[in-house]
């Protein structure tokens, strides 16, 4: 099946097991102007339930195919099938992409394979990486405009939690054709 939005639209953001609670610091006040990314100070990744009392001493479901608690070591693979629709980055309204694929500190590039004068490049790349969940669970894509003279320039970039994507049902389903056609 192709999809024709993001994943996370499809599989309501692989939160099947793991959800995502933002965390604020300090007491909300009514007086306050109600900006909350000023009091953003972090996330809680997890599940909760609330049981009956005559439930509490059983044992729950929820505990079965729950993670240890130390890190995982996981191979991460992103298949760059193509982009569509960039913004232009040269004054001759093309741009020259490449992809930066970053988890933690480690960094990926197809530099040397940038697509001259495109604004819908196919790239067919793969690129592989090493990932320790839960420490390394953001994996960020990132589109470079290359530039022969000073910094490249960024197109745009997406984030991706591969934490709740590895923890979710969705998981196994999810992946590239086996075939691909210009």
């Amino acid at each position: 099946q192709i999809y024709n939005s993001e994943l996370e639209n499809e599989f309501g953001n692989f939160e099947d097991w793991l959800c995502i609670f933002p965390l604020h610091r300090g007491k909300a006040n009514e007086d306050e102007d109600g900006n909350e990314d000023e009091h953003f100070v972090g996330k809680y990744k997890g599940s909760f339930y609330v049981y009956p009392t005559e439930e509490a001493g059983v044992e729950p479901k929820v505990s079965q195919g729950i993670p240890r608690n130390r890190p995982i070591k996981v191979l991460v693979r992103v298949y760059i099938v193509k982009a569509t629709n960039l913004s232009p980055a040269d004054p001759n309204g093309k741009a020259d992409p490449y992809v930066v694929v970053t988890v933690g500190k480690e960094q990926k590039d197809t530099k040397e394979r940038y697509i001259p004068k495109q604004l819908n490049p196919v790239f067919g790349e793969v690129v592989e990486l090493t990932v320790s969940l839960p420490m390394e669970s953001e994996l960020t894509v990132a589109i470079f405009d290359h530039d022969l003279v000073g910094s490249d320039d960024l197109i745009g970039e997406t984030k991706i939690d591969l934490e709740n994507r590895f923890y979710s049902k969705h998981r196994a389903n999810c992946g590239v054709s086996s075939q691909y056609d210009l």
